[in-house]
């Protein structure tokens, strides 16, 4: 029988449980069999066929005995391979695999997630099925209950959640007009450091005159960091939406890994894009340093992005910004800017070249 059945028996005890119900018991479903163990296996077969429920959830038969109490589970696989007069009594698994309709929706997830099962069965007072916790359902409270952990450990508390859940609505389901207002307004930043940049390669006009070589390699400097900040600003976001970024120990835990990283990227693309600078541009044309400036550009430029990427949004968050929209125009200006600064002083400076 389905859990339609649950529904028509013992139904003061069940409105009594309906009066109590805790958080786990909010977000159960009721989509799943419940048959008795007594129940030859071809019979079961014959009511998951029967059953209009969606397919992962005939995937398990829940089992009770004489008094409704529930036992366990078998799995479908389990129940095709059975001769067809083998009660499901004997096929049964998953003893004490359950929690009670009382516990924490959010214990409950992790139990479920724990045991690795598609569903977990969740019991009355009585230890009868009451419903089920779907895996889908788990993850989604896991998540709810690690980002409020997050902004309460932030002490930024319920509000600001609130406001970041309105945000991310007006800006993905709302009126355009607010999207093209917020967006604007942090892509004035990256108009006004693009200027801004522009004015620098300006000011290095006659660097690039005495040696054209240089232009070749600036959007490589420009770009690297750029991909770099994007990849750390989405990362900051991704972590911090699932409770993976404390920011209670945001300097302590993250900000030092995450400097490490762009360190040891530097030195990889520093190292990669200096050896291909100097036989490509550098010893064709006498110009040996040229690799050692492309190279401390990209280090530079790479460590600086990567800081950044985290460093500007928890900023952003702090000051009560929208940091999503708003921290990868100010991580693209600031980068352009110090990297192309870095990369000419520094071509100045080793190739003796004139401002």
């Amino acid at each position: 029988m389905v859990l339609a059945d649950i529904r028509d028996t013992d139904i003061g005890a069940e409105r009594a449980v309906q009066r109590t119900l805790q958080p786990v018991a909010q977000c159960m479903s009721q989509d799943c069999l419940n048959m008795p163990d007594s129940t030859p296996a071809a019979e079961a077969l014959d009511r998951v066929r029967e059953s209009q429920l969606p397919n992962g959830a005939a995937g398990y038969i829940f089992v009770h005995g004489p008094d409704r109490r529930h036992i366990g589970f078998v799995r479908l696989s389990a129940l095709l391979r059975a001769d067809g007069n083998e009660s499901l009594a004997a096929l049964v698994e998953g003893r004490n695999k359950q929690v009670s309709y009382d516990t924490d929706r959010e214990q409950a997830s992790r139990e479920l997630q724990r045991l690795d099962l598609p569903m977990l069965p969740i019991l009355d007072e009585h230890g009868r099925l009451a419903g089920v916790l779907q895996f889908d359902t788990a993850m989604d409270i896991l998540e709810e209950e690690a980002s409020e952990d997050v902004y309460k450990k932030a002490g930024i508390g319920d509000l600001i959640h609130q406001k970041e859940i309105v945000r991310s609505e007006k800006l993905t389901s709302g009126g355009i007009g607010y999207s093209v207002k917020v967006r604007l307004s942090f892509l004035m930043v990256t108009l006004a450091g693009g200027i801004m940049v522009g004015g620098l390669i300006d000011f290095f006009e006659g660097t690039l005159e005495a040696l054209v070589a240089l232009a070749i390699f600036i959007p490589l400097v420009m770009d690297m960091g750029g991909n770099v900040g994007t990849q750390s600003t989405t990362i900051f976001a991704r972590g911090l939406a699932l409770g993976h970024i404390d920011l209670g120990q945001f300097f302590r835990k993250h900000v030092g890994r995450e400097l490490l990283v762009g360190l040891t990227m530097g030195v990889v693309l520093a190292t990669l894009g200096g050896l291909i600078a100097y036989f490509w541009q550098g010893a064709p044309n006498g110009m040996p340093l040229l690799g050692v400036v492309v190279g401390v550009a990209l280090m530079f430029s790479v460590t600086t992005a990567c800081l950044l990427g985290f460093l500007l949004p928890w900023l952003l968050l702090k000051l009560g910004v929208d940091h999503a929209p708003g921290a990868d125009p100010f991580v693209t200006t600031i980068k352009d800017f110090t990297g192309l600064a870095v990369y000419f002083l520094t071509a100045v400076w080793l190739l003796d070249l004139t401002v």
